[in-house]
């Protein structure tokens, strides 16, 4: 089975594939998240898995633009923990390194470890890639803030680990399939939606009301900016319920004939 991911070998999206799909599973990196996308949809990959949230960062907004775009379906939502590893060349020690490389996201969480050892932060692509980079370079003074599991691919040293100041930094991946290649026996307990509100006051309090009729717990909403549409919002909403509930199938069809338009964008298993 092979999983669309975007980053490079040892990034935290292809470990996420791994820890929801098992080790069995054929991760395969693409450049952008776009071409994780295509990799779907032209039936290269049997699944897409991307990051759409994390605890400390937030959204990731180019994701939920692209799910919103794309005729995907939300099969699953799989949550891992972010462990940064200080990575280094063999044989040194932290007060050898005076550079230190990572994705902007990850030099901001380990900034106080970074400020206690007096390193400068560079910004990189992403965590991974960073790892190899430094491998490449294989200039002595230099780390990369990565997984720890880069250190094997890289053949590099853990010089530190779980060097984040917040301990609970997690990501949210959810895994997408096309449309018509949706599991027969998913279960569904949790659904995402993406809805456009008509133009009158009280239009989205209108819109919300219909799932707390239903008694359905809101678990996330967020507007995001319409490009070619300046001043004009989507709104991204995940709820507790399965598309096969029949107070979730009330609460649609209120919402729908409420909205300017509304798109199911998965209904799947809780994540643990």
């Amino acid at each position: 089975m092979k999983i669309a991911y975007q980053g490079i070998k040892g990034a935290y999206s292809e470990l996420a594939a791994y820890k929801h799909f098992g080790n069995d599973a054929e991760p395969v990196g693409y450049d952008t998240s776009e071409e994780v996308f295509e990799a779907v949809l032209s039936s290269k990959c049997d699944f897409g898995l991307l990051p759409f949230d994390n605890t400390i960062a937030g959204s990731v907004a180019i994701n939920y633009d692209l799910l919103l775009k794309n005729d995907v379906y939300v099969t699953a939502e799989e949550f891992l923990k972010i462990d940064h590893a200080l990575l280094s060349h063999k044989g040194n020690r932290i007060e050898d390194i005076k550079i230190v490389y990572s994705h902007p996201h990850a030099l901001e969480q380990c900034r106080e470890f970074i400020r206690k050892h007096k390193m400068k932060a560079v910004p990189e692509y992403d965590t991974a890639g960073s790892a190899k980079l430094i491998k490449e370079r294989d200039i002595k003074p230099e780390a990369s803030i990565s997984p720890e599991f880069c250190a094997s691919i890289y053949w590099l040293d853990i010089i530190a680990k779980d060097i984040q100041t917040n301990k609970s930094n997690t990501t949210k991946f959810l895994a997408f399939v096309r449309k018509e290649n949706v599991p027969k026996n998913l279960k569904h307990e949790k659904t995402s939606i993406a809805f456009k509100t008509k133009h009158y006051p009280g239009a989205l309090i209108n819109c919300l009301q219909r799932l707390a009729k239903h008694n359905l717990n809101l678990t996330k909403l967020e507007s995001r900016p319409v490009p070619e549409n300046p001043w004009e919002y989507v709104f991204y909403a995940d709820f507790e319920g399965g598309i096969e509930d029949e107070n979730v199938k009330l609460a649609l069809s209120e919402m729908e004939a409420s909205s300017l338009f509304l798109k199911i964008l998965g209904s799947y298993p809780k994540g643990k």
